[in-house]
C-alpha cells in the first residue's frame, strides 16, 4: 500500500495517506450525519448534524494513526525497522522492513495496537458518560460513545486469531515460541486467516441473501475475502522467503537462523 500523500512524521516515522481513505471518511461522515446522530441525538440542525460527523470521522481516522503508531513505536524499540505508516480504506498499514528476533518481541509489537486502540475506546466512552452525566450536549455524548465503542470493536476485531490481523501475528508469536519454527507459525496463522475470512465472506453472503441491511453484510463479504487473500499472501511470502534461505549455501543459512533466533 503506498502513500499518495505524505502528512509528516511521528517519532520519526513516516506517515502517508492513500486516496482511498477518503472514501471510507466520506462513508463513515455520511453514515453518522444521516442516520447515526440523528438516531441517538435528536433535535439539530442538518448543519449540527454534519459538522460533528465530519469531525467524528476525523478523529477516527486519527485512532487507526494511534493504532498504527503504537506498532511501530515498540517495533523501534525492539530494533525492528520501520519504513511507515500508510492510512487507506480499510484501517492502516505498518510497513517492517524486518522480522521480530524472538517472539515475546512479536507478541509486544503485534499486541501495541490493540491496546492502544481499547485504551482510546475506554476513555471516550468514559468521557461521553461523564458529559452525560453532567448535562451536556446529547450530540458530544453521541459522538463520544460512538468514538469509544468503534474503538473497543476495532481492538476486540484486530485480536481475532488469523493473519494478516494482529491476532494472527499474536497466534504466530504463540506458535514460535512453542515449537521454535517460525515456518510452522506462519502456516498456522495463515491458515487461521483463511478459515475466518471464509467464515466472514459465507456471512455476509447468506445475510446479503436472506437479509435486509445488504450494504452492512456486503461489507463483512468484502473484509472476508480481504482477510481471505491476506492471509493467503502471507503464507506465500513465507514459503518464499524459506525457499530462499534453504537454497543459500549452509554457512549462510547458518548466519540467517542466527539472526533471527
Amino acid at each position: 500500500m503506498k502513500d499518495n500523500v505524505r502528512v509528516g512524521r511521528i517519532d520519526g516515522v513516516q506517515v502517508g495517506l492513500h486516496w482511498s481513505l477518503l472514501v471510507i471518511g466520506g462513508l463513515l461522515a455520511a453514515e453518522l450525519a444521516g442516520r447515526r446522530f440523528p438516531a441517538t441525538a435528536p433535535g439539530y440542525s442538518g448543519a449540527a448534524y454534519g459538522l460533528a460527523a465530519g469531525a467524528t470521522a476525523l478523529l477516527f481516522l486519527g485512532c487507526v494513526l494511534a493504532h498504527e503508531v503504537g506498532h511501530a513505536v515498540v517495533a523501534r524499540r525492539e530494533d525492528i525497522g520501520v519504513d511507515g505508516i500508510t492510512l487507506w480504506f480499510l484501517g492502516g498499514v505498518t510497513r517492517l522492513t524486518s522480522d521480530a528476533a524472538t517472539p515475546k518481541a512479536e507478541l509486544w509489537v503485534s499486541g501495541a495496537g490493540p491496546l492502544v486502540s481499547f485504551a482510546l475506546g475506554v476513555v471516550m466512552v468514559g468521557g461521553g458518560t461523564a458529559v452525560h452525566a453532567f448535562a451536556g450536549s446529547p450530540l458530544l455524548v453521541a459522538a463520544l460513545t460512538w468514538l469509544g465503542v468503534i474503538n473497543i470493536v476495532l481492538a476486540v476485531f484486530n485480536m481475532l486469531p488469523g493473519a494478516p490481523l494482529d491476532g494472527g501475528r499474536l497466534l504466530y508469536a504463540s506458535v514460535w515460541s512453542r515449537h521454535g519454527d517460525r515456518r510452522r507459525a506462519t502456516r498456522t496463522a495463515s491458515r487461521a486467516g483463511e478459515i475466518l475470512g471464509a467464515i466472514l465472506i459465507g456471512y455476509g453472503l447468506l445475510e446479503f441473501a436472506f437479509g435486509a441491511a445488504a450494504g452492512r453484510e456486503l461489507w463483512i463479504a468484502f473484509i472476508g475475502w480481504f482477510l481471505l487473500t491476506g492471509a493467503r499472501a502471507d503464507g506465500h511470502a513465507a514459503e518464499a522467503r524459506a525457499v530462499t534461505i534453504s537454497s543459500r549455501p549452509t554457512s549462510a543459512r547458518a548466519d540467517a537462523t542466527e539472526r533471527s533466533a
